[in-house]
């Protein structure tokens, strides 16, 4: 199978740093539409997001399921599907008060590491050779390019401007649905 994987945060929803309260969850205009437009397509639609508010003891996983929920909800109502949301709860970082003592963690799947990526492509035997990365910062590309995948960067959010990595996306979009609209032209 062939999926996009999408980035949360900056490139479905509106970019807040880190996202703590569920009635600050927005989505993106032009965001729902887009995700309709891969749900048509034959591709996934699967996300994958750093949630490092988890380990800092900002969110709990409950309160990230409840976030996810609202977001799932929103694109429901416009009739657009995610097929799976991967996340990584873990930050290497020490020092928070209150934070997660067992997920202050170097993982696998913290991007621009791989591991949700190889897990997606196990679950649901995807080639990850034939698939897409969207997202706003240079993690996420950095992620699809040691992937495999086309990396494809999206002017919200971060913009790429957030200067963690030296990576060159294969395509530019102005948000998600220019994004998806340029892909669906080449594929």
């Amino acid at each position: 199978q062939r999926a996009i994987f999408l980035d949360r945060d900056g490139t479905i929803n509106k970019y807040l740093g880190f996202l703590r309260n569920i009635n600050d969850f927005e989505l993106l205009p032009g965001a729902a539409e887009a995700i309709r437009q891969i749900n048509l397509s034959g591709f996934l639609a699967i996300v994958v997001t750093n949630q490092p508010v988890v380990a800092r003891g900002e969110v709990t996983f409950a309160e990230l399921q409840e976030i996810h929920n609202k977001m799932e909800t929103l694109l429901g109502q416009e009739g657009a599907f995610i097929d799976k949301i991967y996340f990584c709860p873990h930050h290497p970082h020490k020092g928070y008060t209150g934070e997660v003592t067992e997920l202050k963690i170097d993982c696998e799947c913290r991007k621009p590491k791989i591991g949700m990526l190889l897990k997606a492509a196990k679950d649901f035997n995807i080639d990850l050779s034939k698939s897409i990365v969207i997202g706003d910062s240079t993690s996420d590309i950095k992620m699809a390019k040691d992937a495999g995948c086309t990396a494809v960067l999206v002017k919200t959010g971060e913009k790429g401007q957030d200067g963690k990595y030296d990576v060159v996306p294969d395509i530019i979009a102005n948000d998600l649905l220019d994004a998806v609209n340029i892909l669906f032209k080449n594929y």
